[in-house]
């Protein structure tokens, strides 16, 4: 059962719901303020939205990445797999 949780993200408190762990949810938003953090310089005077959409593409561009990265080593696995099961006559 979802559960309401409060975190702050750019100095704004907000309230939403969720089924993960409490300490999950906080880890995200402690996540996304770095990001934040790092991509605005600690600049207070850079626009709010401004620095979301920076946020939000860099961190889909870690996302991609690590997908790509996965993606990559699942074929690997596969691969190996394949060469391994050849190999004991599978």
């Amino acid at each position: 059962m979802s559960a309401a949780h409060e975190i702050t993200l750019m100095g704004r408190e907000f309230r939403i719901r969720s089924d993960d762990d409490p300490a999950h949810v906080q880890a995200l938003a402690d996540y996304v303020n770095a990001k934040i953090d790092e991509l605005s310089g600690g600049q207070g005077h850079v626009a709010s939205q401004q620095v979301l959409l920076m946020t939000t593409l860099n961190l889909a561009d870690e996302l991609f990445k690590i997908r790509a990265e996965h993606e990559r080593l699942t074929e690997r696995i596969r691969s190996t797999s394949r060469t391994l099961l050849n190999r004991i006559g599978g």
